[in-house]
């Protein structure tokens, strides 16, 4: 492995822009009070499936990924998964049929899937100790920028109506260009090992997994259930309280992510502090946050939560994912990845459906309703995690595998 490669401004440039348009599948959001007026022949809640959609055929390609890394290359893969994503992306901005932009949004998901395991494996793999848990809060931070970017171009762009707003996905130009230019070499990094005139080249053995990592992706599957609840509810929650528009809320997603930046960046300060209290006090910032905007009753309020929020998402991701990193059994970083995303994508896929349970179950079906339970449930989970954190001895690295 070259070293001179591995710390390369530009290297880790191209492995970072990846994650730029990770959440660019779901910028659109806030544009749903649109879409559904638009498509008032389809429920509601078939409307919105519209923007998490992609998360099902980005399940399938990620679960898929690793067998076509294997065979086209990360860097062919990820060139050929950017551009599906560009094109697809843009068709709901020509066209209104419902049926067409289903479509679309699917070829979305299978674009990103491409290359969206590799915005992690590939950190996993390259770096290691410090300097990983370094990479992965840089790669929350690029996120955490891509993320208040796709919000504040839509946030421009929805007051000349919802198609308007997906051009948005004109973001997946940025990281085609900087994967292309510089990132070469990327194809030596992919589980790479060292032959005796010191060139590399892949690891072809089965990658397998283990019990340790699939806790931590239903861990992490459970948080985005409820997570969402807030991308999704939060432009009907200001229109139903009187707060605000569906602009606001795209604005206010934005400043979200931009607020999250700060956290991103310093992750391996807080890592390095709170150690095994990293999880449950993300998981408590983020809950806390949530739960003062479904009780806000003036708009200065729902910022407040908003500004607690944003600290959140952005310890809690790279937290658990250097956890996956620390017990994933040797050379399945793509593996664990894959698992992991698919928990992500499931739970984000289904989370209209889980959120629309869940308030049923308590007689109430209001936007405030389901970021209420949302706060809720991530206080569950903190506090699970908390008395896991200060109960028990602290893991040794977990070998056993299970066959995937």
């Amino acid at each position: 492995m070259s070293s001179s490669v591995q710390n390369s401004f530009l290297f880790k440039i191209s492995i970072l822009s990846i994650s730029l348009v990770l959440t660019v599948t779901t910028a659109v959001s806030t544009a749903l009070p649109a879409m559904i007026a638009t498509f008032k022949q389809y429920p509601s809640t078939q409307v919105e499936m519209l923007t998490t959609l992609p998360t099902i055929s980005l399940l399938l390609t990620v679960l898929a990924s690793s067998w076509i890394i294997k065979r086209l290359g990360a860097r062919r893969t990820t060139l050929i998964g950017l551009i599906i994503a560009l094109l697809a992306g843009l068709v709901p901005v020509f066209i209104n049929d419902y049926v067409i932009v289903f479509i679309s949004r699917l070829l979305l998901g299978v674009g990103v899937g491409l290359f969206n395991n590799l915005a992690y494996s590939l950190i996993m793999a390259v770096y290691e100790g410090e300097e990983r848990q370094t990479m992965l809060g840089f790669q929350s931070a690029v996120g955490t920028v891509g993320n208040a970017l796709a919000s504040f171009v839509v946030g421009l762009l929805i007051s000349n109506g919802w198609q308007v707003a997906f051009n948005v996905n004109w973001l997946f130009v940025i990281p085609l260009v900087l994967f292309g230019l510089f990132a070469t070499k990327i194809d030596q990094f992919t589980n790479p090992v060292v032959t005796e005139t010191g060139d590399t080249v892949p690891i072809k053995a089965k990658e397998t997994t283990n019990m340790a990592v699939i806790g931590y992706v239903l861990l992490i599957a459970t948080f985005f259930a409820f997570y969402f609840g807030l991308l999704l509810k939060l432009a009907g929650f200001l229109v139903e309280q009187h707060l605000g528009t569906a602009a606001v809320a795209a604005t206010q997603l934005s400043v979200m992510s931009l607020i999250g930046l700060l956290p991103s960046l310093l992750y391996g300060q807080i890592y390095k502090h709170l150690r095994r209290l990293t999880i449950p006090i993300g998981l408590i910032i983020t809950g806390l946050g949530i739960g003062i905007i479904a009780t806000a009753g003036t708009l200065t309020m729902t910022w407040i939560g908003i500004v607690i929020s944003g600290f959140g998402l952005p310890i809690v991701m790279p937290a658990i994912f250097g956890k996956v990193a620390e017990v994933q059994p040797e050379g399945s970083s793509n593996l664990s990845s894959a698992l992991m995303l698919v928990g992500i994508n499931v739970a984000v896929f289904l989370s209209p459906q889980v959120l629309a349970v869940t308030t049923q179950i308590i007689g109430q079906t209001s936007n405030k309703a389901t970021m209420l339970v949302s706060t809720v449930m991530l206080f569950v989970l903190g506090a699970i995690q908390l008395v896991m954190a200060t109960t028990k001895k602290q893991p040794i690295k977990n070998r056993s595998e299970m066959k995937s």
